[in-house]
């Protein structure tokens, strides 16, 4: 294949049966380009085997560190994806939160779901939140509190 020119339909090859060690060194000695979308071949393979913490290092190397936070939130693991967020991809650590905020909400958990509000700046929120589950006396609480505007 790399004598007919076919080098990235060869790299495609071995990252989708899986051979990684085969597609990175196609990548590395022949298009480098490619490597990146090898990592995210290898972070998804290593994802689907639930060997998270490789395959968050996967996706950093493939410059996709969304993909690593979606793939800490969809298993709830908060921690690692706010980890993530703040090292590699600033902008979603407000996202992180609200999403946990959601998380938690859902569960009646109302406590954990404030402190995500206003850990994500969005006192507004959990303000909201009490106020929809008729907990006027904690809405005015975080209100005083963090949005006195809003008293």
């Amino acid at each position: 294949m790399i004598k007919n020119g076919l080098i990235e339909a060869a790299i495609d090859f071995e990252a989708n049966q899986e051979r990684f060690p085969e597609a990175f060194r196609l990548a590395e000695n022949h298009a480098k380009y490619k490597m990146p979308e090898v990592h995210l071949k290898f972070a998804l393979h290593l994802e689907d085997e639930n060997r998270f913490k490789e395959a968050e290092e996967e996706f950093i190397k493939a410059n996709k560190p969304q993909e690593a936070i979606n793939m800490y939130e969809h298993k709830q693991d908060w921690h690692s994806a706010l980890q993530v967020a703040r090292q590699y991809h600033p902008e979603s650590v407000t996202k992180v939160f609200m999403n946990q905020a959601k998380f938690h909400f859902e569960r009646r958990d109302y406590g954990k779901a404030e402190q995500c509000y206003i850990n994500a700046k969005e006192p507004e929120k959990a303000i909201s939140m009490y106020q929809e589950a008729r907990m006027y006396g904690e809405a005015l609480r975080v209100a005083n509190k963090h949005a006195p505007h809003l008293v």
